[in-house]
């Protein structure tokens, strides 16, 4: 190119924020460096290209996509960089992209590049291949050194990657604490509540919260946490409740206590991100404060399978059913739809999914009222009951509902706080006292160091019994919540209307036959009566 052609000059810069500080360059050096290297050429740059933060893995950058728009367009000639690694860390990539500056017969130059400058019209390349391997031989070195310690730290419990709806995740010492955020707490103990009591599907569950309540959304609830601490939401809001969030938050065992880490990993820089088989995955019981007991999340995840299987979620149900996601159809083993049996007055009750989607291609009508299956269900428990009273009262069940979590957690956390704070005196003092040559400075040292741990010792104490207490009085709980099953026998036989959570604990199935005979199968534990 005969530079009294050469008619705009621009320079490129980039940065990545998670490059080794001794191969870190700022985006003003950068500049600086292209700027005296432009001087010394008599050129002026016209304009200067900056893509902050960017992998140079990647070559889908805003502004290097702009700057080569225009280079294409003939509307630039020549690009100037730092080195060849600002312009990408890809190997093929980069030499693809020289090849494309030659054809074009535009100049790109690296300023600091071969001991020197490297100008792609003039100089000889031969060794551009390997600088360009090296390039991205860093960067995937740097890659997988960040997944090493990624990994090591989902290991240890030390890495909890994004946001949960209902939990503030707090550092200490580079431990991640959550605790829970009492003004979300109620929106998740009432979606378990409409899905396990009521038996609504997620979609009726997120029109009730959009209609009857004001429970800010995650992503509202996360925007307005920005907007707080003076920062933009980038993400998108969605200001009503969808069936997706409804059940994203059923799913999610972090309401339990439980964490759970290494789910996803990438399988190459920039790649692909893949499920990571259960087995693999690291799990932390008792983690931080439960919002649901395990019982009731287990359940949940039991009514979810049933559904599922039975293509019946419920989405749809404008009425309270007593059986949903236990009634199956015995002829074709579908799953029993809620309906209103419409005769002389309307009836809750159930059809097999199938018929009723099908016809009698695929099945039978197996109509049944629900009151009829209530009434089946009470002669069939006092028939058991009778039959096997005495094994019936030694099976212990425990039905934990919406009871108020205790303060353990915050508690321990305070304990935790106050330990690692105690280890910093000590190291402290250890210090004072091998730096002081002054035995009147050693005694004053150990007098003024002796207060604070005593200090510290009785907030530590203080806080030990508060655990313990709050422990004893979570095994009375535990204890006055444990019944037999005959006393939930019990319950059911008596009750006008059933609780759907003792139901679900006590009944496994109820297969429907086409001449409306009922089977009631009980769950395991209860079946080894027979």
């Amino acid at each position: 190119m005969n530079e009294s052609k050469i008619t705009k000059v621009v320079g490129y810069c980039r940065l990545s924020r998670d490059e080794d500080k001794e191969n870190y360059s700022s985006i003003e050096e950068q500049k600086r460096i292209i700027t005296e290297y432009a001087s010394s050429r008599n050129w002026t740059i016209s304009d200067f290209y900056i893509d902050d933060n960017v992998s140079g893995y990647t070559f889908n950058r805003p502004e290097f996509t702009k700057m080569m728009e225009r280079v294409q367009g003939g509307k630039i000639d020549v690009v100037i960089v730092k080195d060849l690694s600002r312009v990408g860390r890809h190997n093929g990539r980069v030499l693809v992209l020289i090849d494309d500056f030659k054809n074009m017969q535009k100049n790109l130059i690296a300023v600091s590049e071969l001991s020197g400058s490297y100008d792609v019209l003039h100089d000889k390349d031969d060794l551009i291949g390997i600088t360009t391997w090296f390039n991205e031989r860093y960067v995937k070195e740097c890659s997988k050194k960040t997944r090493d310690h990624m990994y090591s730290k989902q290991k240890s419990g030390r890495l909890i990657m994004g946001n949960y709806y209902g939990y503030e995740k707090v550092f200490k010492d580079d431990m991640p604490m959550l605790y829970v955020i009492d003004e979300i707490k109620p929106v998740i103990e009432l979606i378990f509540k409409l899905y396990l009591e009521d038996g609504y599907g997620f979609q009726k569950i997120s029109e009730i919260l959009n209609t009857k309540y004001n429970f800010p959304t995650p992503s509202e609830y996360y925007r307005m946490k920005h907007l707080e601490r003076g920062r933009i939401y980038k993400h998108k809001v969605q200001e009503a409740w969808t069936k997706d969030m409804v059940s994203n938050i059923l799913k999610n065992e972090i309401y339990t206590g439980t964490l759970i880490t290494h789910k996803k990993r990438s399988i190459n820089i920039r790649g692909k991100i893949v499920k990571v088989p259960k087995e693999e995955h690291f799990i932390f019981e008792n983690h931080h404060e439960p919002i649901i007991s395990k019982e009731m999340f287990k359940l949940a995840q039991e009514l979810r399978n049933k559904k599922y299987k039975q293509n019946t979620s419920g989405a749809n149900k404008k009425h309270d059913y007593y059986f949903s996601g236990m009634c199956v159809c015995n002829d074709c083993g579908s799953g029993m739809s809620g309906i209103i049996i419409k005769r002389k007055v309307k009836e809750k009750g159930y059809d097999c999914s199938r018929y009723r989607q099908y016809s009698t291609k695929a099945c039978h009508c197996h109509e049944i009222k629900e009151k009829d299956i209530l009434i089946h269900l009470k002669e069939f428990l006092k028939f058991t009951k009778q039959k096997y009273l005495k094994e019936i009262k030694n099976i212990k069940i425990e039905i934990k509902q919406e009871n108020k979590t205790s303060d353990k957690f915050k508690l321990q956390n305070k304990l935790n706080i106050l330990n690692e704070e105690y280890k910093i005196l000590i190291n402290q003092k250890i210090k004072e006292l091998a730096s002081c040559n002054s035995s009147m400075q050693r005694e004053i040292i150990e007098n003024t160091y002796k207060e604070l741990e005593k200090e510290k010792m009785q907030r530590m104490a203080h806080l030990q019994e508060l655990i313990q207490s709050d422990e004893k009085k979570n095994l009375e709980d535990k204890i006055q919540k444990l019944k037999t099953a005959l006393e939930y026998f019990d319950e059911i036989i008596n009750a006008s209307k059933p609780n759907r959570i003792i139901l679900q604990m006590i009944i496994d199935k109820i297969y429907i036959h086409r001449d409306k005979t009922i089977r009631f199968q009980l769950k395991s534990d209860i079946e080894k009566l027979y």
